[in-house]
């Protein structure tokens, strides 16, 4: 009779199987899945915080006191970011370090991706080399230009026989003077990143049309005019790829930041990023974190907006021959 009972459920539970996979197989059902499972996953990950993070921006409340005793508070907290000079000087400061380690790794990424596409014997070799960086972990990365950054450390040692004709301290205070602190920063940042740029401005020089390039030496053209008025605009594109890309993540320049210099001396190497993590987790100041973090996100917003169209633009004006 218990196998009969259970012969019966199972048979009962293979037919719901078969009428549900019949049911999924349906065409118009089908298309759905993977709508649903992307929409599901943009509320999940996306969605509920950010409207989590806006409705935190607008309590008055800290993380040491109980949430039960929050309570709204207006624009309170958003009054408070715009009127804080700490706000715009790490804002600041964000835009001097990504603006000038960006630049340097456009400059430093093109040339090498430039010099390492004329080599014929052991380019993947170039190529591997000039990765390596890139796949450091950020961590390990910090921890070696730690011990680079020490006053008695290597690169002073390296800059010794240049300071000591300039009449400049052989002991720089990489970590410890302000200014020598903000560039130890930058200089971390385009060891690691460079190799993304040269690697968006190797496959530029990759695809370039030899026959182009062919027909320009054939009628006279000379090398400096053939990289100016050929390699050049057709590798415009790529350019604007590497510009895009790098400043939208070195706006959020955090790591070497907090395993350098933890924003010091002073404020001097303190960025936006460290700001609201400082805000948040230093001061127990969620609510005015999450007002400064939303404010942040306009701004961010736009500037990536503004790329995105930039690439657009490229985009069209090479499917219609115009680079």
């Amino acid at each position: 009779m218990n196998e009969r009972v259970t012969t019966v459920a199972d048979l009962r539970k293979d037919g719901i199987t078969a009428r549900f996979s019949a049911w999924l197989s349906q065409e118009r059902i089908f298309r759905w899945i993977p709508f649903v499972m992307v929409e599901g996953m943009i509320i999940c990950v996306l969605i509920i915080p950010f409207i989590l993070t806006i409705y935190i921006s607008f309590l008055r409340w800290r993380a040491n006191r109980p949430f039960e005793q929050a309570y709204l508070d207006g624009f309170r907290n958003y009054e408070a970011v715009l009127s804080d000079p700490g706000f715009w000087l790490s804002l600041g400061r964000t835009f001097y370090f990504a603006g000038s380690a960006v630049i340097l790794e456009l400059i430093i990424g093109f040339i090498l991706a430039m010099l390492v596409h004329r080599i014929v014997a052991g380019r993947r070799i170039y190529i591997t080399i000039f990765l390596i960086p890139m796949m450091v972990v950020p961590v390990v990365a910090g921890y070696n230009f730690s011990m680079i950054y020490l006053d008695s450390g290597p690169l002073n040692e390296l800059l010794w026989p240049l300071t000591s004709l300039l009449g400049i301290n052989p002991r720089i205070r990489w970590l410890s003077n302000p200014l020598a602190a903000q560039w130890a920063i930058i200089l971390a940042d385009i060891w690691q990143w460079t190799s993304l740029t040269f690697l968006i401005f190797l496959s530029g020089f990759s695809a370039l049309p030899p026959q182009l390039i062919n027909a320009a030496r054939i009628m006279g053209a000379s090398r400096a005019q053939v990289f100016l008025w050929v390699e050049l605009p057709l590798l415009k594109p790529a350019i604007v790829i590497a510009i895009v890309i790098r400043s939208m993540e070195a706006l959020k320049m955090f790591d070497p930041i907090i395993l350098l210099t933890y924003g010091g001396p002073g404020t001097s190497t303190q960025t936006i990023a460290y700001y609201l993590w400082e805000q948040v987790w230093q001061f127990n100041k969620f609510a005015y974190g999450a007002a400064a973090s939303i404010l942040v996100l306009i701004l961010f917003s736009v500037l990536i907006f503004v790329g995105i169209y930039l690439l657009g633009r490229q985009s069209e004006a090479v499917e219609r021959g115009e680079v």
